[in-house]
């Protein structure tokens, strides 16, 4: 059997089911069900070029929606479902089973509604590209490192091929953004946060608008806030096109920049699922377990390991003094 060097191991094999996954899948999933379950769908379908009345688009490729399949009526109950759909998936119930759902629901939701924002195409993108790491995963639930074997060349290679797709996906997001912030004007002279702040619609929330409001008073606090935005989106970019330890760096910075977002404007729907897409790209395979998070799961059922040894102890030993057996490792 041939050995693959350091290099070539990190690049053409992938194993994906981890929690990362998992709680990537639920992020996404999550942001998409409660702007649903808020929304109902006579405010996500408009009338839109001076229309009559408000329907989804259902033309071209959009004719394969959700919201248009019978007829473009009932759109509230076929949103229920989609709801029903999503909430399923942030559960992590059979990552196998339920990704081709949630890829058809976001297309749905992108497809279909009047005015999609940049969280919903994101979405849809990455749900369409993750299918063959969600198609490997052979987990019950994707909150757990527990599988049914190890995966083959084959599987390792198609899912490392899907991993940096998602990667590739992700750095061009962010590079476009930040690259196409300098052919605007207030971006480029570093003024656009001030302009933020005080907009009606996606201004700072009442609850942070007395600490950015001073600080954009001030020439350099406006310019920090605007030109550090555009770097954090290129160095995002860069990084999750490197190795592990260099993509946990960018899944903080951009923890940190769609944080101040959820805060300073609100728009939790968009940043959570930027962060689930950053996730996704930043996430290590299965076979780096120092990687891997413990749960509750793992402590658990070490702890009835552990009881399970010393019972065997006292059985074979009578009365005496139990002798605590240390479990097996477990390996990747």
């Amino acid at each position: 059997m041939t050995t693959l060097s350091p290099a070539t191991n990190w690049a053409f094999t992938f194993d994906p089911r981890t929690r990362w996954f998992g709680v990537s899948r639920s992020l996404i999933a999550i942001a998409q069900a409660v702007t649903l379950l808020l929304t109902p769908a006579r405010y996500l379908i408009v009338p839109l070029d001076g229309a009559p009345t408000a329907e989804p688009k259902c033309s071209g490729p959009a004719a394969l929606s959700a919201y248009c399949l019978g007829g473009n009526d009932h759109s509230q109950v076929r949103q229920w479902i989609i709801v029903a759909i999503l909430l399923v998936v942030a559960g992590g119930y059979r990552p196998r089973w339920t990704a081709l759902p949630h890829a058809y629901a976001a297309y749905s939701i992108v497809q279909s509604i009047s005015l999609p924002d940049g969280g919903e195409s994101v979405a849809a993108n990455i749900t369409l590209i993750i299918l063959p790491l969600a198609f490997i995963d052979n987990r019950h639930w994707h909150w757990t490192t527990r599988t049914d074997g190890e995966l083959g060349p084959t599987a390792l290679s198609v899912s490392a091929a899907a991993a940096w797709a998602a990667r590739i996906q992700v750095a061009y997001i962010y590079l476009d953004s930040a690259i196409s912030k300098f052919g605007v004007a207030d971006w480029a002279n570093g003024s656009a946060e001030y302009y933020f702040v005080r907009d009606n619609l996606f201004g700072a929330t009442p609850v942070f608008k007395w600490i950015a409001d001073p600080i954009t008073r001030q020439p350099w606090g406006t310019a920090a806030m605007s030109w550090g935005a555009i770097v954090i989106e290129i160095v995002i970019a860069v990084l999750v096109l490197m190795r592990f330890r260099l993509r946990t760096i960018a899944l903080d910075l951009d923890l940190a920049l769609h944080g101040s977002i959820i805060l300073l404007m609100g728009l939790w729907s968009f940043s959570a699922i930027m962060i689930g897409a950053v996730i996704i790209a930043a996430s290590p395979s299965r076979t780096d377990t120092k990687h891997e998070p413990k749960g509750p799961t793992d402590h658990g059922q070490k702890w009835k390991e552990g009881r399970r040894s010393i019972r065997l102890q006292r059985s074979h030993r009578g009365k005496g003094a139990p002798v605590l057996l240390e479990p097996e490792r477990q390996t990747a």
